[in-house]
């Protein structure tokens, strides 16, 4: 995920959660004014800039909440997880107001791959009452990598109606369904997610795995389709999109697909054997094509058939 939905500058402590303590009384102008400088700094993306001012800021007004809290948001956009980690745990001991605080330690916990700590923090941030849709994507984003396919259905829902513009929220929200086993809701939230962008490709790749898995070939096969057009360069989106085809009695199509997939990602021995497979029914006689695709017994009852027939035909002479 990006950092851009990252709480953004004084959103941190005034705008996103307001009441948060500013910490330490400053009275010095000067003092001040770098406090406000570093904080436009960091609003302008000039991270460097904005933590040496901070810096200088914090040796005399080190239990500044807001300004621990600036710093930590600097570093975590610079990718220091655990330096930012360190100053939000600091920040927590000056600040009345934790909510902001937990948001973004479960935040850096969740780029650190610490999930079961994000969603500790998460929970807190949650239970001060508030919200905002940053906290539902990102907890919703945690219960599903815990596997809480229900609370991550309820919290990426939140997050669906706080921002029913968002993509990447919806798409979650299907993937979410999909593992409570709501396809028809998992599809309809990859409908919506492709109405808003339909430049999205992984909706469509999901939106196809369904229904090629329910024996719609026609419609996984739209869906496939669509994918490897947006996202050419995916191996296992031409093969699952072949095999869709070759469901669907398209064959030769299907061999051109495959192919594709072994373009991309010659090493994978799958592929091959299922081209393998492919090329043979391609090559098979009429007569095999009939009588490999009947059952036993019914190839049984027609063989007798035919028997009885003969035999009539020979009774006739």
């Amino acid at each position: 995920m990006q950092l851009g939905r990252i709480v953004c500058l004084l959103i941190i402590s005034t705008f996103l959660f307001p009441g948060v303590s500013i910490g330490t009384e400053i009275t010095d102008d000067l003092q001040d004014d770098l406090l406000f400088q570093a904080i436009e700094l960091y609003s302008d993306g000039k991270y460097n800039a904005s933590k040496e001012i901070i810096d200088r800021y914090l040796i005399f007004n080190g239990e500044n909440a807001s300004a621990l809290n600036i710093k930590g948001l600097i570093q975590m956009n610079t990718g220091d997880h655990k330096g930012a980690q360190t100053n939000f745990l600091k920040a927590l001991e000056f600040s009345d107001n934790h909510a902001p605080l937990y948001y973004n330690l479960g935040l850096t916990s969740f780029y650190l791959s610490n999930m079961e700590e994000a969603d500790e923090y998460f929970s807190k941030a949650r239970a001060c009452n508030t919200s905002s849709f940053d906290l539902f994507f990102y907890s919703g984003l945690v219960k599903y990598a815990l596997g809480s396919y229900n609370e991550a259905v309820e919290l990426l829902h939140n997050a669906s109606m706080l921002n029913p513009n968002d993509s990447a929220t919806l798409f979650n929200l299907g993937m979410s369904y999909e593992q409570i086993k709501k396809f028809d809701l998992a599809v309809k939230a990859y409908d919506q997610a492709i109405n808003i962008d339909p430049q999205y490709e992984k909706p469509w790749f999901f939106k196809g795995r369904i229904f090629q898995s329910f024996g719609n070939d026609t419609l996984a096969i739209k869906a496939l389709e669509n994918y490897t057009a947006l996202a050419p360069e995916d191996d296992l989106g031409w093969f699952f999109y072949a095999k869709s085809l070759h469901d669907n009695a398209r064959n030769n199509e299907s061999i051109r697909a495959l192919r594709k997939a072994i373009d991309i990602n010659p090493s994978k021995q799958m592929y091959k054997e299922f081209l393998s497979v492919y090329e043979s029914d391609n090559q098979s006689t009429p007569n095999e094509l009939i009588f490999g695709r009947l059952s036993d017994n019914l190839t049984i009852f027609i063989l007798v058939i035919i028997f009885i027939m003969c035999g009539c035909a020979i009774y006739r002479r």
